[in-house]
């Protein structure tokens, strides 16, 4: 059976409904071309989500970030006024301290004159005719900065009395922490004046032991003599020629504090035996108050 005309024309028109609902569809109201309807569609489409992703970026800014980026700096941390140290951060290791400075004996008379002189002037007072002198004041000074034990060494022409003011004053001076130390301050009496005097070049030998208020040491420092000697033994060759080892004793003739010194740079072992052997040593009272033992040794 054949179609009918009628029937055949409403097939041939076919298409126009279909073009007519794709421009419905992507919102054109003018005829153009089907790529040009999907692109203005596509637009419509951006602008209605552009507002959305703008909400979400403000209230998620990481959110907003690509993975691997850094995390933004506030400007309140990141801006800081001219001249101003960022502060370091957390965790971090504190700077390495510089190492303690050790005053030489110039440094230590300028800050003790004026008492020494004081000590000086009072001694005057009594003994009118001390008018030349002199004395090395010996320190020792320990890892805390403290100063252990000042013996009065090398003296003449002062009294006894104005050499112990004299020591017990550089005692009370403090130091900067570190490696334990000893100093020599030598001390000049000329018309009545004081000032800085020389250091020797070297230590008095064995047979210049000295005793101060403490005549019957001598038996006990004969008994110690070998010990210090094997003291002395460890310095080895290319060290100081000499050693002096003191010590201070108190009234019922232990050693109050010990010390060893040298001109020359003493290796720490050597300084610790000899001063450790005459720190232990038992000795005969002193006469009055306390007494000084002064040793020198001459090293191999």
């Amino acid at each position: 059976m054949l179609l009918q005309p009628a029937t055949m024309t409403v097939a041939a028109n076919a298409n126009p409904p279909t073009f007519d609902m794709q421009r419905r569809q992507h919102g054109c109201r003018a005829p153009p071309s089907p790529l040009l309807c999907r692109m203005v569609g596509l637009s419509r489409r951006l602008l209605i989500l552009l507002p959305v992703v703008v909400l979400v970026a403000l209230a998620c800014p990481s959110c907003a970030a690509p993975p691997g980026t850094p995390d933004a700096v506030p400007p309140a941390a990141s801006a800081r006024r001219p001249g101003e140290v960022a502060p370091e951060p957390r965790g971090s290791a504190p700077p390495p301290k510089a190492a303690a400075v050790q005053p030489d004996a110039a440094a230590i008379y300028a800050r003790i004159e004026r008492d020494l002189r004081v000590c000086y002037d009072v001694g005057h007072r009594t003994t009118p005719a001390m008018n030349d002198g002199r004395v090395t004041l010996v320190a020792a000074i320990e890892a805390s900065g403290a100063t252990g034990c000042v013996i009065p060494s090398d003296s003449t022409g002062l009294t006894q009395d104005v050499e112990d003011c004299m020591a017990a004053r550089l005692a009370t001076e403090r130091f900067e922490p570190g490696p334990a130390w000893s100093v020599s301050v030598p001390v000049v009496l000329r018309g009545g004046a004081l000032k800085l005097g020389e250091r020797k070049a070297d230590l008095a030998v064995l047979e210049s032991v000295e005793t101060i208020r403490m005549p019957d040491a001598f038996d006990t420092l004969d008994a110690i003599e070998p010990a210090l000697m094997a003291c002395a033994q460890s310095v080895g060759r290319g060290g100081p020629k000499s050693m002096m080892v003191a010590a201070r004793v108190g009234a019922d003739g232990h050693p109050q504090c010990a010390l060893a010194t040298s001109a020359g740079a003493l290796p720490v072992a050597a300084r610790d035996c000899a001063a450790g052997v005459l720190r232990n040593a038992r000795f005969p009272a002193p006469k009055r108050g306390s007494g000084l033992v002064i040793v020198p040794l001459l090293l191999p």
